[in-house]
């Protein structure tokens, strides 16, 4: 049978309805992910055990480094392969599927190793009491170390459907694994009464039926498409894998300074006890629904960028990228507005601790405040990847994790205490956010005006 793009949708279709085609199953996984995440948070904070909650809530950050490196790899090939299609250089779609298939389980497969031998220094880098310590240490071997391979391939697997267009069906396989998440958690947590544990399986389980889901629906379709898993196509090409890794960087670099970030934020709150980890647990859960909604909107406009920007299509390219801000925007002011207005209730749903209650109540108002700036930051960055230019996103996200949210961090903790470590966020993302409108206009509105200039 012929290979085929479905080129009516990056070329032809009006850009409002192209864009719905492709964000729109995005949002839909997203909105699963999002629900699964919560699901262990919400379902462990049942048990109204601040330690087992506190536990979680350390374990997390590394849970993050996997959508760190599913970023890095998922993302690099997604972008590769789109820009492609676009210059119609099929022989390298095929191979960057497969490079980035193949190298994404290599890397993994040593990842896990690294982490089971230094897991006991790892947990309590990030905040890790005696009493918390158990449950977090369950929860990384099984999500990370045993798990930690298959999460992984499934996001890259969603990437290079996505890639070619097949956005409905890549989100399907990732949203099965989100929903069966929320079915077998609270069967492992409370049915078989196994707590965290019961959560990490369930987590692994989910995780594993969205891969085989994916590569089935690869096996179905193979026959029409330029992707391939064979092994390496073509041989090893050093010179793709770089061009993979460098455009997926910038992702993953966002995932692990934010883990990072994370990280040092819940070893700050440890020093103001369990209650105030376990609410910032539940706060930052919550946050990631902007970030994950950021998310969607970027992975969702990504292939179509990526395409058009390949083909020289500039007009569409900038069309689009108004789609995406002002879809971006909505969502995160209506984020934020929510979750300032319904603090108390949000974090009681999670666990009815007053002490947890409290403290999350007073993390929110303070953190919950970065959401719509950055929203723009992010989205800005998956903008640079998507075109190639993955060194403005990555200097970009470095100076917004190292140079300004830690040191501000600190300072505010030091300042003002618990309080000031919530508003490190908010500073650091209105400062970054001046910064990403610069960005953007000398790497799309400066570039895109002279090229359409130029065609009058």
């Amino acid at each position: 049978m012929a290979k085929e793009v479905n080129k009516e949708v990056f070329e032809v279709l009006p850009v409002p309805q192209a864009v719905s085609k492709f964000v729109l199953p995005s949002l839909a996984s997203t909105l699963i992910t999002i629900i699964y995440s919560l699901a262990d948070t919400l379902f462990v904070g049942m048990l109204n055990n601040p330690s087992q909650l506190a536990g979680l809530t350390v374990a997390f950050p590394y849970f993050q480094f996997l959508n760190a490196f599913s970023s890095l790899w998922g993302v690099g090939t997604n972008s590769v392969m789109s820009r492609a299609l676009g210059e119609k250089d099929y022989d390298r779609v095929s191979k960057a599927s497969s490079h980035g298939f193949w190298g994404s389980l290599i890397f993994m497969a040593v990842i896990c190793v690294l982490f089971q031998i230094l897991e006991r220094p790892l947990l309590y880098a990030a905040g890790s009491s005696e009493q918390s310590y158990e449950s977090a240490s369950v929860y990384m071997l099984i999500v990370f170390v045993i798990g930690g391979i298959p999460t992984v391939l499934s996001i890259v697997m969603s990437n290079l459907l996505r890639a070619e267009g097949h956005a409905k069906i890549a989100s399907s396989g990732l949203m099965l694994g989100g929903l069966l998440n929320c079915i077998l958690d609270p069967i492992f947590i409370f049915g078989a009464n196994m707590g965290v544990a019961g959560a990490a399986i369930a987590t692994l389980i989910s995780n594993c039926v969205s891969l085989i889901f994916l590569i089935v629906v690869y096996m179905r379709i193979r026959e029409t498409s330029y992707i391939t898993l064979k092994p390496f196509q073509g041989g090893v090409s050093w010179k793709l894998i770089k061009d993979i890794i460098l455009v997926g960087l910038p992702s993953g670099c966002l995932t692990v300074l934010g883990a990072t970030g994370c990280i040092i934020q819940t070893s700050l709150y440890s020093l103001y006890g369990d209650a105030a980890v376990a609410g910032w647990g539940v706060v930052n859960r919550i946050s990631f629904i902007s970030i994950y909604t950021v998310h969607g909107v970027a992975q969702g406009v990504l292939p179509l960028i990526g395409y058009n920007y390949g083909a020289k299509n500039f007009k569409r390219v900038r069309d689009v990228n108004k789609c995406a801000f002002l879809i971006t925007e909505a969502l995160a002011w209506a984020i934020m507005i929510l979750s300032l207005i319904f603090s108390a209730g949000i974090i009681k749903i999670f666990i009815n601790d007053a002490a947890t209650i409290d403290a999350g109540v007073q993390i929110m108002h303070k953190y919950m405040l970065c959401t719509p700036f950055m929203a723009i930051v992010l989205l800005v960055s998956t903008l640079c990847q998507a075109v190639g230019k993955w060194h403005y996103s990555l200097i970009m996200l470095a100076i917004r994790q190292l140079v300004f949210n830690i040191p501000i961090t600190f300072l505010l903790n030091y300042i003002f205490g618990m309080k000031g470590v919530a508003s490190g966020q908010p500073t650091t993302d209105v400062i970054c956010f001046i910064g990403a409108l610069v960005v953007y206009h000398r790497c799309f509105y400066r570039v895109l005006n002279k090229e359409l200039n130029g065609k009058k």
